[in-house]
Order: C-alpha cells, then structure tokens, then sequence
C-alpha cells in the first residue's frame, strides 16, 4: 500500500479542482495472492489540458462499515497517439475479509468540449470497481485500449474486448457515464450516428459500431456486470472520448480467407484437434504504412493457446490466426478475438476493430446427432434482453421463436426464421425487458421443438 503525507495530497486540490483534461480511463483489479490486490485506474489525458494530478485517491469500502483512503503516486506517460496520453495509478491493499467490495475514484472536471452531456464542466470523472475478493477472484479487464479518433461519413468498429480470466460469466453494454458518487450524468445521449448504421454495441462480441456524421467530442461508457452461478458478483465500467473529425482518409478494404466452417458473419465452427487459420488482409487506397495487432481470449489460454502472425507495410497489413483447439476447450460460450488496425493519415491515426467469433463444441464434431431444432445455448445470460441465441436442426427450414414470461405469456415472437443444417446464431435486441425470468421457445411446423430459460437482470 502506498500512503503519502495528507499535506501532499491537500497541495494538489488546487490542481485537480481544474482538470478538464479527463478522456477516459477505467479501474480494475488483480488477485496477486490471498486477499492481496493490486488495483490500478488507467486515465487518459488530452494533452492540450492541464497535467495529471501527481497523486490520486483511492477509496475502498466494504462489509459492515469496512473504510480506507490511500493516496497513490502517479506513473509515467505512455504515449497514447492523437494528442493521447495514458496514465496509470497502481495501488496495492490487502482486504480484512472475503466479501463484496466498493472501489472508487473521482476527480473533477470532464472536458467542456464534451457535446452528448449537458454541464461537463460540472460533472466529475468518476471510475470505479465493484468487487468480490477471495483468495482467487479478479475483476474483469478490457483487452483493447481505446479508440479516440473517427472520421465523419467513415464507419467505426471498436471492440474493448471485456474480459474475465477466471472463467466467470461476464455480460457488456452501454450504458450512461457516472460522476459524483456514481451518480448519472445529466442530459446524456449516444454519439450521433446516421440511421443506416446507429451507435450499437453489439452483445455477444461487444463490438461498438456506427457511422458517424457530426464533428465533435462525444463521451461514451461501458459496462461491464460479472456473474458467479447466476449471481452478480462484480462490476466495471470503461468511459473513453470519440473525437470525431473530417478527414479526406479514404476507408480501408478489408478481406479474409478461412479454412472453418462459417455460420454467420465473422463466426467460425472450429473442431477439435483440427488445425484453424484465419488469414486477414487489409489494404489501403491512400497507400499509408497500416498496422495489425490480433488480441483476445484465444491467445491467451494457459494450454494450447492459438497464435497470431502479422506483416505490416505500406498500403497493405496481413494477419493470421492458427489455433487447433483440443477436447478440453469445447464449451458454450464462444472465443471473441480481435485485429485492430491502425492507418496513420495527415497528423491522425485512425483505429477499427476486426472482430470474430470461435465456437468450440461437441455439437461442431456431430458427438450428439442433431434429430429436431434445439436451443444449443443463450448468451450472454443473465443479459438486457438483447442476446444471442444458437439453434441447431438437422433439416433446417422455417421456424419461429417465442418468448414469454414465467406464467406462459407471449412477451415477443420473430416469426419466419430461415433456419440452415447445423448451427445457427439468431440475435434477439431492443426487446426492454423487465428485470426476471423468462422462457425461449422454437416452434416449427406447429409444434414447439425446444424450450429454454434466461434471466433479465440489469
């Protein structure tokens, strides 16, 4: 734990009072033995602003009426790009006993540029960490960093590829940026984008995309809910700035080549113990020097892990994936990876995220013949009413899914689906469910073939 004398931390009051330099950042935190953590806030400056305060506040609060303060030393920049800074608090504190904890902190003020809040000027930068600390838990992490500049007229894919290490549950969506106390920000809106492509984050890779179509500063918040056996047990958010510009940058051409079984867009059957590559290429009409970097869960399992290669040059990037899973990483949920490219243009460097999906099952190998339509899995679930579903068939055909609540009413239906031989990923959103528990059903021909629950829970 690392405490400094009050008087330091009161010197830079004066300084913090004023910091509408804020862009973004997010709090996280790592199980390194015990109930020991280390606990960092990750912040990024706009270097047109005033510097970072040299100490930050972290505050900890916890069962019964468990408190603590520690003032913490401010790291050294990394170089983030496009007038970027990233800046990194690390604390280090042990917890007094297993349970639920409260982490946060807080500075003041958002940037006045900002156009989707109604009084930046008066909102802090508020980050925080709800966390269940035991000799092993971790909060969830975000792979990608942030993306802080797009183009008007020109799309953009960001994936902050939320991610948890412990295999616990983790559910992602949008949500409204916080200041005091954790408190909603006023008047907050979306960053506007046109109608044939508006701000969405998609739930099951996370994907934020949209096309946007107004210059200007727009804040945008991520959240994150962790589940242990159904039940909530943490919480993180990422807020970032999007900067949007005019630019004559010209969009990239984008390709890929795949020896898998394709089941929708960007989403891979992979079988067992046969080898998978996945091969991108990306090609740039302004001839600039792109690139690649692949992230995500694949590269990162502690056996078997799939590998990535790139070569970066001018006007053209190319990234491979190779990975031959084994039977002992088969399951439900899928693997999300993902290659974000770079494109340096004029004084900016543009980013857009390439995501996919790799389903690793039993039913991809036909271990359990396929003999009706079945709801293989539901995910992410709990969820926010929008999720993915997987249904399976051996015949494929037309087929309708109904949803009710748990007294059999009929809550919504998507009629007329066209189902194909094998794996099929159907994506249910924008259905504003009420908080509770619901049922799924797929009814063909007439008849119901398969049921299956889900929970609503934010």
């Amino acid at each position: 734990m690392k405490k400094l004398l009050l008087v330091l931390f009161v010197c830079t009051l004066a300084t913090t009072s004023r910091a509408t330099h804020l862009m973004g950042g997010q709090m996280t935190s790592l199980n390194i033995g015990g109930l020991t953590y280390e606990v960092t806030i990750t912040a990024y400056r706009d270097t047109l602003g005033i510097n970072m305060a040299a100490i930050a506040t972290f505050n900890y609060s916890g069962p019964g009426s468990w408190t603590q303060t520690d003032y913490v030393h401010l790291s050294a920049p990394t170089v983030f790009g496009n007038g970027v800074e990233e800046y990194t608090y690390i604390d280090t504190i042990t917890f007094p006993a297993s349970g639920s904890y409260s982490l946060w902190y807080e500075d003041c003020c958002r940037n006045g540029a900002i156009l989707n809040i109604s009084n930046p000027l008066g909102d802090s930068f508020h980050l925080y960490n709800n966390l269940w600390a035991d000799s092993t838990n971790s909060s969830p992490v975000f792979l990608n960093p942030p993306i802080p500049i797009a183009q008007v007229g020109i799309p953009l894919t960001y994936n902050p590829l939320p991610y948890d290490a412990d295999g616990d549950s983790i559910a992602w969506t949008l949500d409204t940026p916080v200041t005091t106390a954790g408190v909603y920000v006023g008047g907050y809106t979306l960053p506007p984008s046109d109608s044939t492509m508006p701000f969405t984050m998609d739930p099951v890779t996370g994907v934020i995309s949209f096309l946007p179509n107004t210059t200007g500063h727009f804040e945008v918040s991520v959240l994150v809910n962790e589940y242990r056996n159904g039940v909530q047990i943490g919480q993180i958010r990422r807020d970032m700035q999007i900067i949007v510009v005019n630019s004559g940058n010209r969009p990239l051409l984008v390709s890929n080549s795949v020896n898998g079984t394709a089941t929708s867009s960007n989403t891979f059957n992979l079988n067992p113990a046969t080898p998978f590559t996945l091969t991108v290429t990306v090609l740039d009409p302004d001839f600039q020097t792109l690139t690649m970097e692949a992230r995500g869960e694949p590269f990162l399992l502690s056996t078997n892990p799939a590998t990535s290669a790139v070569i970066n040059s001018a006007g053209v990037s190319t990234g491979t994936i190779s990975w031959t899973p084994d039977a002992s990483q088969m399951r439900s949920m899928p693997y999300i990876f993902s290659f974000r490219i770079n494109e340096p243009f004029s004084l900016l460097t543009f980013g857009n995220d390439i995501s996919f999906r790799l389903n690793v099952s039993t039913q991809a190998v036909a271990v359990v013949p396929i003999t009706k339509e079945s709801v293989r899995n539901i995910y992410p679930n709990p969820n926010n009413g929008n999720f993915t579903v997987d249904i399976s068939t051996a015949n494929g055909g037309k087929a309708d899914l109904i949803i009710t609540n748990i007294v059999g009413q009929q809550i919504h239906a998507v009629k007329n689906i066209q189902l194909n031989e094998g794996v099929n990923a159907v994506v249910i959103s924008g259905l504003a469910l009420p908080k509770g528990s619901y049922m799924i059903s797929v009814v063909k021909d007439g008849k119901t073939t398969s049921v299956r629950n889900f929970e609503v829970t934010y």
